[in-house]
């Protein structure tokens, strides 16, 4: 939790000339089928079909030095198999992003209610529509620019885990705050060296002992060129795990690469990752991605993504040991306020036992989005 990332609407902001007391407004509109071989990723899985209607409007603000956002979002879900249950999802977000003359604050807060058949499908694997998840988040980052090459940074975060519905006796939830403080500094117009110290809290209902974590790290952050990029960190800390004491490392490595048509990314992340049973997990993550245009109309992006737990929390059967997904897909934007898409992934996840068992799934979606004109509204 010490790489705070914010949603990158907050970065972006209205229209040039945008009048300071107007907000923009920027709906879309998804609908989606799709089949799937075992959704629940169960050794004896059945197969269901789905049909998805996703709503999501974005009001933004800009005003001279202040940009604030707020994004209310609804997803209705319905299966085929009646023992899924409700898998509607909903959330809204507010932020703001304030730009001064050497400092600048990003803010997010946001509210989710989802199926767990969404959130824990990467975490516990204990997967049920009719249980859902809700989470309140609200996280913050800041810098100050000290000289033209240094600068003071600051994040902090919190976040607070409750679920309710059929399966809600598994998952006691859990508070999170964690924050990080520490100096950025530029050695050249390419390239910045970061040192920080962090520090995160989970604590739970009923599971006993708090787990917790403190350390220090180093970030790199360097362009190679406008194509290539790559962001680095490392961390040594000091945690306490489930009662047990000890220390452990965190990691991570990102890479972008723009090839003459398309982009190439690729990333790994060894972390603490809170879990919904009222755990921390050590969890390492590695995903790859590429996108390219085909023609002006028509384009293709394939990802991979393997999350790896460590064997602590597959002899507590907190989670699964493995989970590797790939995904290929194609969309076509024939008018400028219409796409369409079709994907297929394929998934397979381990089991806890002897002989390291494993289960397989695909997955295959159809889906056509419409991207009405945004329109500006004087409140």
């Amino acid at each position: 939790m010490r790489q705070i990332a914010l949603p990158a609407a907050l970065g972006s902001c209205c229209a040039s000339g945008a009048k300071a007391a107007e907000w923009s407004i920027t709906p879309s509109y998804t609908a989606s089928v799709d089949y799937d071989s075992n959704r629940r990723l169960l050794s004896e899985g059945k197969a269901s079909d789905a049909a998805v209607l996703d709503i999501d409007v974005v009001f933004k603000r800009a005003l001279e030095d202040l940009q604030l956002t707020f994004e209310p979002r609804y997803i209705f879900r319905r299966f085929t198999d009646p023992q899924l249950g409700n898998g509607d999802d909903r959330s809204v977000k507010l932020g703001a992003n304030w730009i001064g003359e050497r400092s600048s604050i990003n803010w997010m807060t946001s509210y989710w209610d989802q199926s767990t058949l969404t959130t824990e499908l990467l975490e516990t694997g204990i997967i049920s529509a009719d249980t859902h998840r809700r989470t309140f988040q609200s996280q913050a980052s800041g810098s100050w620019n000290q000289t033209e090459r240094r600068a003071l940074i600051a994040q902090l975060s919190y976040t607070d885990v409750a679920y309710y519905g059929a399966n809600a006796k598994f998952f006691p939830g859990y508070r999170y705050p964690s924050g990080s403080l520490g100096e950025r500094f530029l050695f050249n117009e390419r390239g910045s060296i970061s040192i920080s110290a962090f520090g995160s809290l989970l604590k739970s209902g009923t599971q006993g002992d708090s787990s917790r974590e403190l350390g220090a790290q180093a970030e790199i952050n360097y362009s190679f060129s406008e194509r290539a990029s790559i962001e680095t960190s490392v961390g040594r800390s000091s945690r306490k795990l489930n009662g047990a004491t000890g220390s452990g490392t965190d990691a991570s490595v990102n890479v972008r690469y723009a090839l003459y048509r398309g982009q190439l990314t690729a990333g790994y992340v060894r972390s603490l990752v809170p879990y919904g049973i009222g755990f921390l997990v050590e969890q390492q993550r590695y995903t790859a991605a590429y996108s390219r245009p085909l023609t002006p109309y028509l384009s293709t992006d394939a990802s991979f993504i393997r999350v790896q737990n460590n064997e602590t929390a597959v002899l507590l059967r907190v989670d699964r040991p493995n989970y590797n997904s790939l995904s290929w897909g194609l969309t076509w934007r024939p008018l400028e306020t219409w796409s369409f898409g079709a994907r297929v992934a394929g998934v397979r996840a381990g089991l806890a036992g002897p002989g390291s068992p494993h289960v397989d799934g695909w997955n295959s979606m159809v889906s056509v989005t419409w991207y009405p004109f945004p329109k500006s509204r004087s409140w």
